[in-house]
């Protein structure tokens, strides 16, 4: 094999060989969350249609009904509005990310079947070539399939709820060039760090990696948070609520730790994937350097509130 890092004939030879390997899991990526969306927006759209009817045929027996905010609902769908849109685009916004969370953590998963990952090395392939087919088959392909089965599963909801209740119409396609707005700028930005840390949390479990992964992220959040939580309230006090800051400047931080997550999540994983074992040591540069990104996020959660009060003040 040459030595150069990259060669452009080569990684197209080895993303045709290792998607050839894994184009079942281009068909999970699209079946897979269908049926999980179409569920959810069905129990969705049933609960709101069956109460509407349910309070129609009170009024229809007994000239009332319990239930009077079916009128708004009525009235929404005279204007071609449906409730259920709001609570659609919330439940497909957390299932995008909840599985570019899990398609990031089978990041390593044909590699360690296929005789350890040792044998993964050998192929005719440098490590940033594989690196990036890799991403390619779990990170980037996963979105456009996933935006399919959306608006898949969205029409799948409206014709069974015609189909189960012909007497009213209440379900209108989703508006989603309104709500794809809120979708990749919150969703992606939010996703795909989140999916970094679980291609991370990959190398270093062999078994089980998403939910392994999933409750240190979540003790690292309540660890975080904790931390924010009693410096804000034993050492500044509840005036801390009435500071000055704008909202930019929160933002500006928040977009700034997603970069570094997404960047430091791949850069680690990157370099854990080019060798032979993925084995974890603490004397390890990748894990003293993970390590040290826990302490540096205790430091700013101690750093910040105090910065805050001291520059912006209170109103």
């Amino acid at each position: 094999m040459k030595q150069d890092l990259f060669n452009p004939a080569r990684f197209l030879h080895y993303l045709r060989k290792d998607w050839s390997e894994n184009r079942i899991q281009f068909l999970y990526d699209l079946v897979f969350p269908y049926s999980i969306l179409t569920l959810l927006f069905l129990a969705t759209d049933f609960g709101r249609t069956q109460s509407v009817v349910q309070a129609l045929r009170d009024v229809a027996q007994e000239g009332k009904t319990r239930n009077n905010s079916y009128l708004d609902v009525l009235e929404h769908a005279a204007q071609g509005i449906d409730d259920c849109w709001g609570t659609m685009g919330f439940m497909t916004l957390l299932c995008f990310m909840l599985y570019l969370a899990f398609r990031g953590s089978t990041f390593f998963l044909s590699s360690k079947h296929r005789r350890g990952y040792i044998s993964d090395l050998t192929l005719p392939a440098s490590a940033p070539e594989k690196a990036l087919a890799r991403w390619l088959r779990t990170a980037l392909v996963p979105l456009p399939l996933f935006m399919v089965s959306v608006v898949l599963a969205d029409y799948t909801r409206i014709g069974v709820m015609h189909l189960a209740y012909p007497e009213v119409s209440l379900s209108f396609p989703t508006p989603w060039n309104g709500v794809w707005e809120n979708f990749f700028l919150t969703g992606i930005t939010q996703a795909y760090p989140l999916q970094a840390l679980f291609i991370l949390g990959a190398t270093y479990w062999r078994k089980k990696p998403f939910p392994k992964t999933l409750s240190a992220v979540l003790l690292l959040a309540l660890l975080f948070y904790g931390t924010y939580y009693c410096n804000v309230t034993f050492l500044i006090g509840p005036e801390y609520g009435y500071h000055s800051a704008p909202p930019r400047w929160f933002h500006g931080w928040w977009k700034g730790i997603d970069l570094f997550v997404l960047l430091f999540g791949y850069v680690l994983a990157y370099l854990r994937m080019r060798r032979a074992s993925l084995r974890v040591s603490w004397k390890d540069g990748t894990t003293l350097a993970l390590l040290a990104a826990v302490l540096a996020g205790l430091c700013l959660c101690l750093w910040m509130p105090h910065h805050v009060v001291a520059h912006f003040g209170f109103r």
